[in-house]
């Protein structure tokens, strides 16, 4: 998929890329619109692409997203009840649950009742959990420094601030029907 897509990547006149299939389609399009549309469909490209580069290094890690999360997290505070573990990422506790079974399954994570409250059970990151986290973290800052080694400081900060001042874009555009969801 990523060969395909930089395949249609060309450099225009003024310097800057763009894909040629975007381009293309979206040709008859009034110029505003246009570059909207192709800036959008970057976007997408780009997000699309790193989420398959990020699935596929989680696979090579026997790892989720929401399994990396959770063992973030747990490096973060130590100790923790699966109900406080939930609600620190957001999901449900069956769900915690089931990440917890996996990670330990895998040695990654341990469980122990709490010796404050009989009817709760708490989980801590294992000594394999904390290697792998180690390790993970060394792999993961090649990776990245590789991402975007060919953008410079400014590029990045702008990049950075051009993301983040789309994100504000939606989130104040955002239809009232989806704020309901």
């Amino acid at each position: 998929m990523q060969e395909k897509l930089e395949t249609n990547i060309d450099c225009g006149p003024d310097g800057l890329f763009y894909d040629r299939r975007v381009r293309e389609f979206l040709d008859p399009s009034p110029a505003p619109d246009r570059l909207a549309g192709e800036t959008l469909a970057a976007l997408r490209a780009a997000s699309h692409s790193l989420r398959h580069r990020m699935d596929r290094w989680l696979d090579r890690h026997s790892l989720s997203e929401s399994r990396l999360a959770l063992i973030v997290r747990l490096n973060r505070v130590g100790e923790i009840t699966l109900g406080d573990l939930a609600e620190a990422l957001d999901v449900t506790p069956r769900n915690v649950t089931g990440l917890v079974d996996h990670l330990e399954r895998d040695g990654l994570v341990e469980r122990f009742p709490d010796p404050d409250d009989r009817r709760a059970t708490r989980v801590r990151l294992s000594p394999a959990g904390a290697a792998k986290l180690a390790e993970l973290g060394t792999e993961k800052g090649r990776s990245t420094h590789d991402l975007v080694a060919g953008m410079t400081d400014e590029e990045l900060a702008q990049l950075r601030h051009l993301l983040l001042k789309l994100v504000k874009s939606m989130s104040a555009t955002a239809p009232k029907e989806l704020e309901r969801v």
